[in-house]
């Protein structure tokens, strides 16, 4: 069967690909061909080389050196211009005197660390997309098509990211950013034989939504924005590759979570409790509803819409609203999302901190009714607390705590993760 590798342009957030390129060498997979466009050209290229240290440093490289830094609200106007066809020629002509930085410092660096040699011998297909100019008809090219000692000149092309770049001649031809026509090439790669692709997108929505219920596709994308176009920030590009590691470890069953990372939890007993706390979770929100069903026409569920907040999933298993729970209560507490946690000790070292605070104690109506005064992190203490005093929260305060069903559902969670025996 043969893989395809294909990866999303996308500028400075291509350092989430080479998180991903991390992933998939610890994961095992093999790759018949590797595709490109844009950033995700350079990628493709540096990937068929095989050598992902020297693919770090050319990226290292580009953010010590600035090569690629321009005004971020420039940039954002040309990425809003990826695949609207019909508004690209109009834009590109309206700002083409604009803009315009040098690419000879990229060029200079992508033939250092390119040898072209190198990536034509390590027998996988290739290719990538530019975009002629100023026909706007697309350009497809493999390896095969591109001459040798010209596959730095076309991956150049394909990244020529006009106006902000110039415009990349080739045998009297000009060409532009392949991201204006096709951002996420998997068409190229069905084309030339790809029976399986892997596909790494660099925004949160996907490029080729008729493709993402497909079998033949995985893909591996951001929760998160990664940040502007041009941010070629060390810190933004750095925090990018962990992240794209994170995603792609989680996509292939390595690590857990949604936004956050953490080792593998025992599915059966993550699954059990993550049962029993949507059980509560269902309870309370039937309760909240039964009560607003007499002043509201639109009735929500406000528990389950606090862990459905931001999460693309159809559908959550037990474990994951276990583990969205949880992650509530990190985010109040403050944890950050780039780091690999275990799931029991990071619950305990949240229920601690929360032992630590300075948190009204909750006995009556009145007290819950301004628990939201408090602040989310105090309120999710007092909320711990009275579960574990209680068992469970009265129905009496159900209404009270809508006010705040992010920080219900975080103490709920927290209360079933730190109430059983070790699951992780």
């Amino acid at each position: 069967m043969k893989r395809a590798l294909v990866l999303s342009g996308g500028g400075s957030r291509g350092s989430y690909e080479i998180g991903v390129w991390e992933a998939l060498e610890e994961v095992g997979l093999r790759f018949h061909m590797c595709f490109g466009t844009s950033i995700g050209a350079i990628n493709a290229a540096m990937f068929l080389q095989g050598d992902r240290a020297l693919a770090a440093r050319l990226w290292e490289e580009i953010t010590s050196r600035g090569v690629l830094r321009a005004d971020g609200e420039q940039a954002a106007q040309v990425e809003r211009m990826f695949g609207r066809k019909r508004e690209v020629l109009p834009f590109l002509l309206e700002h083409a005197r604009q803009m315009r930085l040098d690419l000879a410092p990229l060029e200079t660096l992508l033939r250092e660390h390119l040898d072209e040699g190198r990536a034509r011998a390590s027998g996988m297909d290739f290719g990538l997309v530019a975009m002629k100019f100023p026909s706007l008809a697309p350009a497809f090219r493999t390896l095969a098509d591109i001459p040798q000692g010209r596959l730095a000149d076309w991956v150049l092309a394909s990244a020529a990211c006009f106006p902000i770049f110039p415009t990349r001649l080739i045998d009297g031809e000009r060409f532009v950013d392949g991201g204006y026509c096709d951002n996420l090439p998997i068409d190229l790669a069905i084309r030339a034989g790809a029976e399986e692709v892997v596909a790494v997108e660099l925004h949160p929505t996907p490029t080729h939504p008729e493709y993402v219920k497909m079998p033949f596709l995985t893909t591996i994308m951001p929760r998160r924005s990664l940040g502007a176009f041009l941010d070629f920030d060390p810190e933004t590009v750095r925090r990018n590759r962990l992240q794209g590691y994170y995603d792609a470890m989680k996509r292939f069953g390595r690590f857990d979570g949604i936004f956050y990372t953490f080792t593998r939890l025992n599915e059966l007993r993550a699954a059990t409790l993550g049962r029993r706390l949507m059980c509560e979770i269902a309870a309370f929100d039937a309760e909240a509803v039964r009560r607003a069903s007499l002043r509201a026409d639109k009735m929500v569920a406000p528990l389950i819409a606090a862990l459905e907040a931001g999460v693309r999933e159809a559908k959550l298993s037990f474990k994951q609203v276990l583990l969205r729970a949880v992650e509530l209560a990190a985010a109040i507490l403050g944890f950050p999302e780039a780091a690999i946690y275990g799931f029991d000790a990071l619950a305990a070292r949240m229920l601690e901190a929360l032992m630590r605070e300075d948190a009204p104690q909750l006995e009556t109506v009145a007290d819950v009714e301004v628990l939201h005064r408090q602040g989310e992190r105090r309120a999710l203490a007092a909320l711990v607390r009275a579960l574990q005093a209680r068992g469970s929260l009265p129905a009496e305060w159900v209404e009270a705590l809508c006010a705040m069903p992010t920080v219900v559902a975080a103490a709920l969670g927290l209360f079933r993760a730190t109430a059983a025996s070790r699951i992780s």
